[in-house]
């Protein structure tokens, strides 16, 4: 049972319906749904009477309603000494949608910013982004969509592309680009996560794994293994490059379309001044981060 499953429940018992549920948290009705269902698998009973214009609490949902508010309230007040604590002491915590900017770039971050404590964390439901920035979860997210919010700020924070890794004797290695819908005979392999961004260029995705000489990796190490003893084609990307070590290879930019994306830092106004070296260092390393000169910032 998470405390998440909990303030969903309290809210819909709350706003009586799934809809003002949704959108007072800022998720989807399915996924609000699922949830629910879940806690009520958990405590072996449903929670509510289904109208149909409105849900209401039955006699198990009320003592459940009791037991939530209680421990809502223990948490929040949890998280409020720890809020202080963290502001005394020059905590940021911020989510990721994504293991590739984060891996990226939370190592470099630390070491620019030597005197904060940076935590980071990566967030498997992209419903959940703008609720738990909204909710002071976290200092500031990173997700592949501007999150356009009256008391939210989003700035680009960095670019990225999917990308062609050779062996260093193919002979393609020799090329500065290339579009695979060139050479949809060649073999390959790739390696799928199925996080934010592979979702962000499913399209691109579908059309490469239907190719005919394809092999799909789930298993990481599995993948890893094949490249140390086949000299086959595979994929990177201009983040992950950075930091993950596939061999002796060269890496093409790929000119295909539906390749690239762009990774948002988003943060809440009255956040600003705590955030003011982590902006700045993005401003900084913006040649690295987008590729592109220093954004101007207000």
């Amino acid at each position: 049972m998470e405390l998440n499953q909990l303030l969903q429940f309290k809210t819909i018992a709350e706003c009586k319906t799934m809809t003002a549920a949704s959108e007072k948290l800022h998720i989807s009705q399915p996924a609000l749904s699922t949830g629910l269902k879940k806690l009520e698998e958990e405590l072996g009973t449903q929670l509510f009477e289904r109208k149909k214009n409105n849900i209401t609490l039955n006699q198990a949902g009320k003592i459940a309603f009791t037991y939530a508010c209680a421990i809502l309230g223990q948490a929040e007040e949890m998280k409020n000494t720890f809020r202080q604590y963290a502001k005394e002491n020059n905590l940021i915590k911020l989510g990721f949608c994504d293991p590739g900017p984060m891996r990226f770039s939370a190592p470099l971050l630390q070491k620019s910013n030597q005197d904060l404590a940076i935590t980071s964390e990566i967030i498997q439901d992209e419903d959940l982004l703008l609720a738990d920035l909204l909710g002071r979860k976290y200092d500031a997210v990173i997700s592949l969509e501007e999150l356009k919010q009256p008391d939210i700020i989003s700035i680009p924070f960095a670019k990225e592309q999917l990308m062609l890794s050779v062996p260093t004797g193919d002979e393609l290695a020799s090329l500065t680009s290339i579009n695979l819908h060139q050479y949809p005979n060649r073999e390959f392999a790739v390696y799928r996560a199925f996080g934010a961004y592979e979702r962000k260029i499913q399209k691109f995705m579908d059309w490469l794994v239907s190719l005919p000489h394809i092999t799909v990796y789930t298993d990481y190490f599995v993948f890893k293994q094949m490249l140390e003893q086949k000299n086959v084609l595979t994929f990177t990307t201009r983040l992950v490059q950075n930091y993950r070590n596939d061999g002796e290879r060269t890496v093409i930019p790929l000119e295909d379309e539906g390749i690239t994306a762009t990774y948002w830092l988003s943060y809440l106004k009255d956040n600003k001044k705590r955030l003011n070296k982590i902006i700045s260092w993005i401003n900084e390393n913006s040649l690295i981060l987008l590729g592109t000169e220093s954004f101007s910032h207000k």
